[in-house]
């Protein structure tokens, strides 16, 4: 599979107090807007939201961060959360470069990585992978943690989600593999998400 344009991002489900097996990790979810950073074989970079049937492409509002991603490889396709200084009411601004917010862009996942398609490899290994990317602020590798105790982890993530930007959490397995399809996002049992 080769990296031509925009995908269908994955989506997780709610999570309903099934009893979680296997091997997850937790992650923020943060109140922003999902965005996925396309880098191209040649050097292109085009910066897309979601709902792909309403053609999301906010490139021209967000080239101007193109010269913070001259680490990443071409042939790259990361799947991010846009976010603000001033939270989530702040992205417009930063759509439209007022000034009045600075960008926050939160990277959790790989889809594309050098041209090849990643998501057939686990989440475990497309974390390493990102880990070693020379991510440049505003882009940031969006924290994750070994899920040991669900409650635990909502009482810790629940702690001031305003100050943090949280509305939630993902709990996420490590052994999933990134699920795309042309037609429409495809939602992951293996993605769970649970909102404050």
């Amino acid at each position: 599979m080769e990296l031509k344009g925009p995908v269908f991002l994955m989506q997780p489900i709610p999570y309903f107090g099934e009893k979680i097996r296997g091997n997850w990790i937790i992650e923020p979810k943060i109140d922003g807007w999902r965005l996925q950073i396309i880098k191209y074989k040649n050097g292109k970079i085009e910066y897309w939201g979601r709902r792909l049937e309403k053609k999301p492409n906010w490139t021209k509002f967000l080239n101007y961060l193109n010269k913070f991603l001259k680490n990443i490889p071409n042939g790259t396709l990361l799947d991010a959360e846009l976010y603000s200084t001033k939270g989530r009411r702040g992205i417009p601004s930063v759509i439209r470069r007022t000034g009045k917010a600075k960008p926050l862009i939160f990277v959790f996942d790989l889809i594309f990585y050098k041209g090849r398609f990643v998501g057939g490899k686990s989440l475990k290994e497309r974390r390493k992978i990102l880990e070693k990317l020379k991510l440049r602020e505003p882009f940031t590798l969006l924290p994750s943690q070994k899920l040991k105790n669900l409650k635990q982890a909502l009482k810790k993530y629940s702690l001031g989600p305003a100050k943090k930007g949280y509305e939630g959490i993902i709990i996420k397995e490590l052994n999933s593999k990134y699920q795309i399809s042309p037609e429409a996002p495809i939602a992951s049992h293996y993605w769970k998400k649970i909102k404050f």
